[in-house]
């Protein structure tokens, strides 16, 4: 990218395109900002401390910070004051405009409501005390439930049917970085629906607070990190490893710029000692492949004072852009040299599964074509491991390990697998 000076005519025309094809209310909307009050001629948005006001009426739409007041302009001024840089925002700002963006929801006036219901209250919530689904839909053994890593960490939350009977649900909580539960979400083996007559999973999120995160028992003697995608594979990782002391962060069903800063917040929460591995033990299919990128670049992002990577998604093609903050040549040939080198080690590496990093002047780029990889099953997991671990050597001091399960697409499914091969009998308690 060139330099401002170089070109001052083309970044007008990019801020001045960003500025009026932005829709600005719906990606404040996506940013978890709640619309507040609405009039014909401006919106007022909240999130956190932070109240911004756009005035709809003005073309382009421009806003202002009731509690900052050098916090006003145009669209893109917001992007700049929130971006790492100049050139950031710009990036930021023309991948932007490429999305949709739903309609804001409306302005609901807050009621006060002196009997307020809690989650709990609401749904039931209680202590495991019917773990039949996770017992026998999951595979689990009393003993990881009632481990020090998700003791007290699972709950039933019991459904009232129509002939008055009790369905205990398996409720998972999300909490919040100050260990109080901020929301749950619900499951239960899978259900024929009356309309239509078709087999459906139940999973059920309470009050869409989705940002929040399943983790297990933090206050014990950290070894490692393990991310994985659900609760269920978090239990079931730490039983097929023998309940080792490890902290689990689960996305829990997507992953999105707060949950990766969430996982952040809570690795460092757990890391007393300052060097524990980070293990990314999502799912061995395309999309958790995409997982791991995106957690990798979002890590090194954070923590690397080397390297900014911007991660393009094509599905299946992710292209890394390695962004240098030294502009050092050298440093970016050694890199790529590096990389290609490990990589063609591998059997059949470059020529199956692995693409070549290429080096420009300005940036390293490394285009990985996931269902290419995917394809070639004996294979995937070495090429993928190699892959990512040789970022993580390059950028990150060998911190970020690739956990996959051996044989099945995920933790769950593997447990269940050697527990089915080896004629194991669940156990029931009622």
């Amino acid at each position: 990218m060139k330099n401002y000076s170089e070109n001052p005519e083309h970044y007008k025309q990019l801020i001045a395109q960003i500025n009026d094809e932005i829709d600005f209310s719906g990606y404040l909307s996506a940013k978890g900002y709640r619309l507040l009050k609405k009039s014909s001629g401006s919106q007022e948005f909240g999130k956190d401390a932070e109240r911004i006001v756009l005035q709809t009426k003005r073309n382009p739409v421009s806003y202002f910070n009731r509690y900052d007041s050098a916090d006003k302009g145009l669209f893109f001024k917001y992007l700049h004051k929130r971006s790492a840089n100049f050139y950031e925002a710009v990036k930021q700002g023309l991948s932007i405009i490429q999305r949709d963006y739903p309609q804001p929801p409306p302005a609901k006036v807050e009621k006060k409501n002196n009997g307020h219901i809690s989650l709990e209250e609401r749904y039931h919530i209680r202590s495991l005390i019917r773990p039949i689904y996770l017992t026998e839909g999951r595979g689990l053994s009393l003993k990881t439930l009632e481990s020090t890593a998700f003791k007290g960490r699972i709950f039933n939350a019991f459904h009232i049917n129509d002939n008055h009977g009790r369905i205990a649900n398996i409720a998972l909580p999300k909490y919040g970085l100050d260990g109080n539960i901020k929301n749950y979400t619900l499951y239960n083996k899978p259900y024929r629906d009356r309309k239509d007559g078709k087999i459906k999973k139940f999973r059920l999120y309470l009050n869409e607070r989705y940002e929040y995160l399943f983790v297990s028992n933090p206050d014990i003697e950290v070894e490692k990190v393990v991310c994985v995608e659900s609760g269920f594979d978090a239990m079931a990782h730490h039983e097929l490893h023998g309940r080792p002391n490890v902290f689990y962060i689960s996305l829990s069903g997507h992953i999105d710029d707060k949950k990766l800063e969430q996982s952040l917040q809570w690795y460092n929460k757990v890391n007393r000692s300052h060097d524990l591995p980070l293990h990314l033990a999502f799912d061995h299919d395309i999309e958790g492949m995409r997982y791991d990128l995106v957690f990798l670049s979002y890590w090194l992002n954070r923590k690397s004072n080397k390297v900014f990577i911007e991660a393009d998604w094509k599905r299946p093609v992710m292209r890394l852009k390695l962004n240098y903050l030294s502009k050092s040549v050298a440093m970016m040939e050694r890199d790529t040299e590096y990389i290609n080198d490990t990589i063609s080690n591998c059997p059949d590496g470059i020529s199956k599964g692995l693409q070549k990093a290429i080096c420009f002047r300005d940036k390293v780029v490394w285009e990985l074509d996931l269902e290419r990889i995917f394809r070639f099953p004996q294979h995937s997991r070495t090429y993928w491991r190699l892959a990512l671990e040789t970022l993580s050597h390059c950028f990150a001091h060998s911190t970020l390990k690739i956990d996959k399960s051996p044989t099945m697409k995920d933790w769950n499914e593997e447990l269940i697998s050697l527990k089915k091969k080896f004629g194991y009998q669940p156990v029931n308690l009622i």
